[in-house]
């Protein structure tokens, strides 16, 4: 699965996708940095999950 932008900037990654597999790159750990100051460049927004319910409010399968 591919990342966004948006996520690829926040969290560099060395990790990469050639025919079909998963490479995880050089860098120790999981591969994975935190841009602390491009994150700061995104202000948070709350969301919510969608869910569904029927009118008594029991959930139900999508």
């Amino acid at each position: 699965m591919q990342h966004s932008d948006k996520t690829n900037t926040v969290f560099e990654q060395s990790m990469t996708f050639t025919d079909g597999y998963l490479h995880p790159g050089d860098k120790p750990g999981l591969g994975v940095e935190f841009n602390e100051e491009a994150a700061n460049s995104f202000p948070y927004q709350q969301a919510y999950l969608p869910y569904n319910r029927l009118v008594d409010g029991t959930v139900h399968d999508w």
